[in-house]
């Protein structure tokens, strides 16, 4: 039981610089921690800004087959069904418009798009992210996405990068454009993120709960930055990690050791001890 009296039965938690080291490693405790909960009976999903198709280090190292949530929550999968269970994608006459507006107000940034199974994306687009996607880029997205023989209509989420902003400034002009068209979001990388309007993490998971009949007062969350805000604030306890983002540790009601200092696994192994 919870320190409140509630069982603990979901454990959501993000990836990178939360289930990840700095290095982006996964930590032999961490793994064996989230093992150990999976035993407990406790759901654990990892609920990441990720893409499944850039996940799939994290997938093949962490041993978890069941519920994972991608993409700031468009996707939602099950992974030893290999099963979609839920996903959210973007209207592709809305994807166009929020390609136009944000190339008229923002003249010097660029785009890519990630779909159901790969990425599309403009060149410069490998200047502000760590790994390459395997594709070939374009000079253009919004032709590209006119001259599409199928109009890419499963865009899981815009990405708007401008060498000239820094990410927070980038936000503010983005969230200023695009209004409640779509939700956008950063994770610590060198872009923003639009997700199709409402969808988050938090969004995702509650629904998922909701399968499960699960209630968020049942759930433990963990994260580290901005596009983890609204899962912190849903789940009946938070946790921010050492490193995290000040807006996620205010969003928390606990801050706890650092990624590289194994947080995940001492506060699940905590809980865990208290036989929640």
């Amino acid at each position: 039981m919870s320190p409140h009296g509630t069982p603990l039965r979901m454990i959501a938690t993000d990836i990178d610089g939360t289930m990840l080291r700095s290095d982006g490693s996964l930590s032999p405790r961490v793994k064996a921690a989230l093992g150990a909960a999976v035993d407990a009976g406790i759901h654990v999903v990892p609920a990441t800004g990720r893409p499944i198709l850039i996940a799939t280090d994290v997938i093949e190292q962490v041993d978890l087959d069941h519920y994972w949530v991608f993409a700031n929550g468009a996707v939602t999968r099950h992974l030893g069904r290999d099963e979609l269970v839920r996903g959210f994608w973007m209207d592709h006459q809305i994807t166009r418009e929020l390609l136009g507006l944000l190339r008229d107000r923002l003249p010097g940034c660029g785009f890519a798009l990630e779909l159901e199974d790969t990425v599309a994306f403009e060149r410069g687009f490998e200047r502000v992210v760590p790994i390459v996607p395997d594709a070939d880029p374009v000079d253009d997205l919004l032709v590209a996405l006119d001259e599409s023989e199928h109009h890419w209509t499963r865009v899981q989420k815009i990405l708007v990068y401008d060498l000239h902003h820094d990410v927070d400034t980038l936000y503010a002009h983005v969230e200023a454009a695009v209004g409640e068209r779509a939700v956008p979001s950063y994770s610590g990388l060198a872009f923003v993120e639009l997700a199709a309007g409402r969808v988050t993490k938090a969004m995702a998971l509650d629904l998922l709960a909701a399968d499960l009949g699960i209630a968020p007062a049942e759930v433990a969350a963990f994260g580290d930055n901005h596009n983890d805000l609204a899962m912190l604030e849903w789940a009946g306890r938070a946790f921010a990690m050492g490193n995290a983002s000040g807006d996620a540790k205010e969003a928390a009601d606990e801050v706890i050791r650092t990624n590289d200092d194994d947080g995940l696994a001492h506060k699940i192994e905590e809980l865990l001890d208290r036989h929640i």
